[in-house]
C-alpha cells in the first residue's frame, strides 16, 4: 500500500519520512514531558506550550488484548497492544492483521487498512504497529 497522509481520515497526528511513519505528539519545554496527542498545556507542571515531538518509528510491546467483540466497522477478532516509545511515552494502537503479539517485542509503525467509512464506504487507512521484520 502506498503510504500516503492523504489516504487518511481522521485527525492529523503522524508524519511520514520516506516510508517511515511516525506519532505526532508534544514535548514541554519546561519540564522535559513527552505526550501523544500533542497537548497545548502540560499535565506535569501546568507550561502554556509545547514543541512538536515524533514518536517511532520503533517502540516496544508493553502489553496486548485481543478484541473479539466491537462495533460493525471492525472487523473481529483484532490484537490492541500499548507501544512504548524512547520519549518514555505509552500509545494504544492496533497491530497488523497476522501479528502474534509478545510482550517485550519490537514493533514498528506502518500505515494499514482500516474500517470503511463513510456514505461511500472508502476503506480509512491508519497508523497500526506491526513487529519488525529482521
Amino acid at each position: 500500500m502506498e503510504q500516503t497522509k492523504d489516504a487518511v481520515h481522521g485527525p492529523d497526528h503522524y508524519a511520514l519520512e520516506g516510508d517511515r511513519v511516525y506519532l505526532v505528539g508534544s514535548r514541554c519545554p519546561e519540564c522535559d514531558a513527552a505526550f501523544y496527542p500533542e497537548q497545548a498545556v502540560c499535565a506535569r507542571c501546568g507550561h502554556r506550550g509545547s514543541e512538536p515531538l515524533r514518536l517511532g518509528p520503533g517502540g516496544t510491546l508493553y502489553t496486548w488484548t485481543r478484541v473479539h467483540q466491537s462495533t460493525a466497522e471492525f472487523k473481529t477478532p483484532y490484537v490492541l497492544g500499548y507501544m512504548d516509545f524512547s520519549q518514555n511515552v505509552r500509545v494504544l494502537v492496533p497491530l497488523t492483521d497476522g501479528a502474534e503479539p509478545k510482550i517485550g517485542m519490537a514493533l514498528e509503525l506502518v500505515l494499514a487498512p482500516g474500517p470503511r467509512m463513510g456514505a461511500d464506504q472508502t476503506p480509512a487507512t491508519l497508523v497500526h504497529a506491526r513487529p519488525v521484520r529482521r
